[in-house]
């Protein structure tokens, strides 16, 4: 289909440019508000002067974090977690995506399967409930229970079969001809193909376990285990420093260096850079078309 290229359709795509910018310019001046006040003195952030640039630059802040041995211990859980949860993520969609995608002379049951996944959407155990199967099966206080639970995402599942779903039959036709199986045709086929949709849920994947910290707060009550954003809220929302296991001395150099207000920004900004680091690797991938003149040639 030829789209027109008259004046509507240009106020159109400029109004759609201008909306961006703006969501862009939303998300991006909160960091660097945060930059700036982590970057700025104490009698600046007290006076409220500190907008989007630092005044009086000074990196207290950031030195006062490498005291933190606690901030250091969380961050390493949550890169911990972020890649564990990646890889069983990833594979437990990848494998349960693959079988719904087949066309139903191949897998009768599919159907039942697909709505079996659904239902998990509609319908939730509860918070009590899931703390309960947790507690029963020996995981609170260990970082798998904030991996277990949330093994097979249903989202991500049915977002890869969809995608798979657009892959031509005829290439997974051509490999059991070839005498492939289901293993290899998904291995060396599917997999490849499907490279969009795997950055799409790898990043949906990492964000969801590097951003939680409910779990965190009710499974994890040792403190070697607390995930980044469970220990950030406590110190950044709860401000207890004393349940955090601070020293006097610690709080004294907080008190004399710098304010909260830095120290944390300081703090949420060298949370931020594990995922501003990924994110350009993965949305690269996001618009390409994979399977579009795969059958070609």
């Amino acid at each position: 289909m030829v789209q027109g290229k008259g004046t509507g359709r240009k106020i159109f795509i400029n109004a759609n440019y201008f909306l961006c910018a703006l969501t862009a310019i939303a998300c991006i001046l909160p960091v660097i508000h945060i930059l700036a006040i982590s970057l700025s003195s104490k009698q600046a952030v007290f006076s409220g002067h500190v907008t989007f640039w630092p005044v009086e630059t000074t990196l207290d802040s950031y030195r006062v974090v490498v005291r933190d041995m606690q901030f250091f211990v969380s961050y390493w859980v949550s890169i911990k977690r972020a890649g564990l949860g990646w890889l069983i993520q990833l594979t437990m969609t990848v494998l349960a995506a693959y079988p719904l995608c087949l066309k139903k002379s191949t897998f009768p049951a599919r159907q039942y399967f697909v709505w079996y996944f659904l239902i998990t959407i509609f319908f939730n155990g509860g918070l009590i409930p899931t703390y309960l199967v947790v507690k029963g099966t020996g995981l609170i206080d260990h970082i798998w229970a904030l991996l277990l639970p949330g093994a097979v995402p249903v989202f991500n599942i049915i977002l890869m079969k969809n995608f798979m779903k657009g892959i031509p039959d005829s290439l997974m036709e051509s490999a059991f001809i070839d005498g492939s199986g289901h293993f290899i045709t998904l291995i060396k086929i599917m997999i490849p193909l499907s490279k969009a949709c795997i950055a799409t849920v790898s990043l949906f994947c990492i964000l969801g376990h590097w951003n939680a910290w409910f779990d965190g707060m009710i499974y994890i009550s040792s403190m070697s285990l607390k995930p980044l954003q469970t220990y950030l809220r406590s110190v950044i929302i709860v401000n207890d420093y004393v349940a955090e296991g601070y020293t006097s001395s610690y709080l004294q150099d907080i008190i004399d260096n710098v304010t909260s207000d830095s120290s944390n920004g300081a703090k949420i900004f060298l949370a931020l850079i594990p995922i501003m680091c990924i994110y350009p690797f993965l949305q690269k991938h996001f618009a390409k078309g994979i399977v579009v003149g795969s059958v070609k040639g």
